[in-house]
């Protein structure tokens, strides 16, 4: 970065830093909000913290890439004066694509080596209470030791699998000596970069699985949330103690009977301790209403209750442009592109897409398009967290925990982190399907020769991708690299799609999933009544089932 003039520095760094400092106090307050003090472990809450505000950097990075690519040149087409020498650009895009494949390292190296062995180090404390640290420590080690070969096994495959036509296996005259020298080299001259993203593509594939059930859940789901609220906290503190006196009046005349007759059928005992049960759960319900009553945001809400309204049909909106931008997007696809084989990839593209537009719109003002594309990230990303809040964290499809307020335990949370790690790295990809002509070259120019009746004279033309044809049939993605700077997540995401198309083509399909769960979802949440204040101790029937209400109770009070 030494290459940047002092301005752009300033420009990079300032909100970098800034998104840094908001990331590390969003991933502390938000797991600590959830975290259960009675289970509480600094290892696992902090190995939570940190591969948190790991994958949420990896995020951020996005904007530093465009911004950096964009500001090279100037609106007329032509590069800054700082920024006209090769050297100087390919000195800026090999940090930005380091930075990329550190940040990507570390993501890796948590998903199949930190977080396995703090998750089953602290399940083996639970299983066993007596066991030694020592113990522990060896038995985690042994499951760690599985996803590192998984690892090993996805890295080998990247690196060795055709990807691409191979000219030493194609000379009849080549022994397998050459061969190997061949992948040897040739893994050599692409930096590895077929294994790492090998591993990452699938990875994301399993990222935008949950960007299709928790992202697109989430998406409208929790705008229309803050839109219409919960029910009046006074109505059902009505309801709730008349619900209680019904309730009690059942059980008194449950007890009279045993106390008068000496004891109570089969039938009717069941009826008592069920009915027992219920009252445990009212009086946690009428716990919580009168909380929330004595709450500051209850007492301010004539004041606060408008900005909510506001801050969720803001929310609605975005969410609604996003959504638009895609659909509009994928239809174009669908209609212009060049199939599966070429990862649905646009030889050109047709349709209006204004997310793509408003962004490099936005770009003529500092920093909007950054802040713009910063907010974008991270409402996906808290749409996420409210998906994963309603719809529980799940392998496979088994649930395996909810969260819970203060009430969720170190392995959830792990688990969440790792749901979220995948999201994150999913939702990179999403913001390329969205706009992926702001993603690819940000508000980039250049100067194209024209000719018409007046002669040759000079146009500047936005940066795009263009077509070449090749002997076999196929066509290559192609852009005027000497006018023209792809962002590295761009060129990292491109390289790939068409060296095996099979990932282009699943993230497509994902996409078309997730405008459907998402339009289902804004369905959902239109017809479905109001929320109740006590709607979140309705996932807490297990607890009661299990004879926790006493430290549930205490839980709620603190």
């Amino acid at each position: 970065m030494t290459s940047l003039p002092s301005t752009t520095t300033v420009g990079v760094v300032l909100p970098f830093v800034g998104v840094i400092v908001a990331t590390i106090l969003f991933a502390f307050l938000y797991l600590k909000r959830y975290r259960s003090p009675y289970e509480s472990d600094c290892i696992s809450f902090t190995t939570s913290v940190i591969g948190l505000v790991v994958c949420l950097i990896t995020s951020a990075l996005l904007p530093v890439d465009i911004f950096l690519v964009s500001v090279m040149k100037t609106s007329n087409g032509t590069f800054e004066d700082w920024a006209a020498s090769n050297v100087t650009r390919e000195r800026i895009e090999n940090g930005i694509q380091y930075s990329y494949y550190t940040l990507y390292s570390v993501v890796f190296a948590f998903l199949f080596m930190v977080i396995p062995f703090v998750y089953f180090f602290f399940e083996e404390k639970e299983d066993d209470a007596f066991g030694s640290p020592r113990s522990r420590f060896w038995s985690a080690l042994k499951f760690t030791l599985v996803f590192m070969i998984i690892a090993g096994v996805l890295l080998t495959v990247g690196a060795i699998a055709p990807l691409r036509k191979l000219p030493d296996r194609t000379n009849p005259n080549s022994t397998e000596w050459d061969k190997i020298k061949f992948l040897w080299n040739d893994l050599k001259e692409n930096k590895g970069e077929d294994a790492l993203s090998m591993v990452l593509s699938i990875l994301s594939i399993i990222g935008m699985v949950n960007v299709v059930f928790y992202t697109g859940f989430g998406m409208f789901s929790w705008p229309m949330g803050l839109i219409r609220g919960t029910k009046s906290a006074r109505n059902q503190s009505e309801e709730i103690q008349e619900q209680h006196l019904v309730n009690q009046t059942r059980i008194n005349a449950l007890k009279d009977k045993q106390r008068i007759g000496g004891r109570l059928s089969a039938r009717e005992q069941k009826q008592l301790e069920k009915l027992e049960r219920m009252e445990r759960h009212i009086t946690r319900q009428e716990q919580l209403v009168e909380e929330v009553r004595g709450s500051l945001w209850y007492k301010c809400r004539r004041f606060m209750r408008p900005l909510e309204i506001t801050t969720g049909v803001v929310l609605g909106l975005l969410a609604l442009l996003i959504w638009t931008s895609l659909l509009l997007t994928n239809i174009d696809k669908a209609m212009h592109s060049l199939g599966r084989r070429m990862g649905y990839a646009l030889e050109k593209r047709t349709l209006f897409n204004p997310l793509d537009q408003l962004l490099v719109f936005l770009q003529k003002v500092f920093p909007l398009d950054y802040l713009l594309l910063f907010i974008m990230t991270w409402y996906l990303v808290l749409c996420t967290v409210s998906g994963i809040r309603n719809i529980g964290i799940r392998i496979f499809i088994v649930k395996m925990y909810r969260l819970k307020l203060k009430r969720t335990r170190p392995q959830a949370l792990l688990l969440s982190v790792v749901t979220l790690m995948l999201t994150v790295l999913a939702i990179n990809i999403l913001m390329f399907l969205v706009s992926p002509q702001y993603v690819s070259f940000g508000s980039q120019h250049y100067l194209e020769d024209r000719v018409d009746i007046n002669g040759t004279h000079k146009e500047v033309v936005k940066c795009q991708f263009s077509w070449n044809s090749q002997p076999d049939g196929n066509k290559t993605q192609t852009f005027n690299s000497d006018e023209c700077v792809m962002t590295r997540n761009a060129a990292l995401l491109t390289r790939f799609f068409y060296k095996a198309w099979f990932f282009g083509a699943a993230y497509y399909w994902c996409s078309w999933g997730f405008l459907v769960i998402s339009g289902l979802s804004l369905v959902f949440v239109i017809l479905r009544r109001s929320r109740a204040i006590t709607d979140v101790l309705d996932d807490d029937d297990d607890d009661l089932e299990e004879g926790d209400d006493d430290g549930l109770i205490n839980n709620r009070n603190r």
